[in-house]
């Protein structure tokens, strides 16, 4: 039907770079999915806490589908990323891109 989901079921495959060795490595499923909770967490102190408004379900959706794009793009490494403004402008459009190709995936409704 659509392939939306079927993207999103790739972010298991794709790993993470990660800035230093780690004892195992990590998907960009299991990224989003951490900072999801912890953005969630935060969201809510700063709403009990510091009496901020916080939408916490939109916090929450922006943390989850952060790296969705990555299913067409990869995860490019960090220090390639933020290498120039050069580089990390046409990283930007191509993020863009990926999402936006993600999102045509799903019906107008």
């Amino acid at each position: 039907m659509y392939k939306f989901f079927a993207y999103l079921n790739r972010m298991k495959y794709i790993k993470r770079w990660s800035l230093m060795r780690s004892v195992r490595e990590e998907n960009i499923m299991e990224h989003s999915q951490s900072v999801a909770v912890i953005a969630h967490a935060l969201a809510l102190i700063a709403n009990k806490i510091f009496n901020k408004n916080v939408d916490v379900a939109k916090t929450v959706l922006y943390a989850q589908y952060h790296e969705v794009g990555e299913v067409i793009t990869g995860d490019l490494p960090t220090p390639i990323k933020y290498f120039n403004p050069e580089i990390n402008s046409a990283y930007k459009d191509l993020e863009r891109k990926a999402c936006e190709r993600i999102l045509g995936m799903l019906p107008n409704e």
